[in-house]
C-alpha cells in the first residue's frame, strides 16, 4: 500500500516506534522528579502510540499480501515480525484503556505497570529489527 509513491506502513511505524519509548521516558521521569504533569505526557504518549500502531499494522496487513504474492519465501518472517509487534501493541491497548478510563485524573505509574512498558519496549524493539531487515536486507516491498 503506498502513497505518492511511498509505503505507507513504513512512514506509520516511526509514530509508535517513538511514541512508545517516550511513553516509558516520561513515565520514569514523573516518577523521579516526582512530576504529575509528565504523567499526562505519558499518557499522551500511551494514547497516542496505540493508536498509531493500529493504523500501522493495519497497513502492515495489506503489505503482508504483497510480500505473501511476491516474496513468499520471506512470509514467514514477516508474519513473525507481525505477529510481535501485535502482541505488543495489544499489550499497549490494555494500558491505553488503562489510563483512557482514568482521564484527565493520571497518576504515577505503578512499578509493575512501568516493567511491563519496558518489556513492551523492547519486545518492540525485536520486532522493528525483524521489520527493518525485511525491509532493507530483503527487500520485500520492492
Amino acid at each position: 500500500m503506498k502513497l505518492l509513491g511511498h509505503p505507507i506502513h513504513i512512514i506509520l511505524i516511526h509514530f509508535p516506534s517513538a511514541l512508545l519509548p517516550l511513553d516509558v521516558l516520561f513515565s520514569v521521569l514523573a516518577l523521579y522528579l516526582n512530576k504529575t504533569e509528565l504523567c499526562y505526557v505519558s499518557a499522551c504518549m500511551t494514547l497516542s502510540g496505540a493508536a498509531f500502531g493500529w493504523l500501522a499494522i493495519t497497513t502492515g496487513l495489506f503489505d503482508l499480501t504483497h510480500i505473501a504474492d511476491k516474496k513468499p519465501d520471506h512470509l514467514k518472517k514477516a508474519l513473525v515480525h507481525g505477529g510481535i509487534n501485535t502482541v505488543v501493541l495489544i499489550g499497549y491497548s490494555v494500558l491505553a484503556f488503562m489510563v483512557y478510563k482514568k482521564m484527565p485524573l493520571v497518576t504515577y505509574d505503578s512499578m509493575a505497570i512501568l516493567v511491563t512498558k519496558i518489556v513492551l519496549v523492547l519486545t518492540l524493539i525485536v520486532g522493528n529489527f525483524i521489520g527493518a531487515e525485511l525491509i532493507l536486507k530483503h527487500k520485500v516491498l520492492d
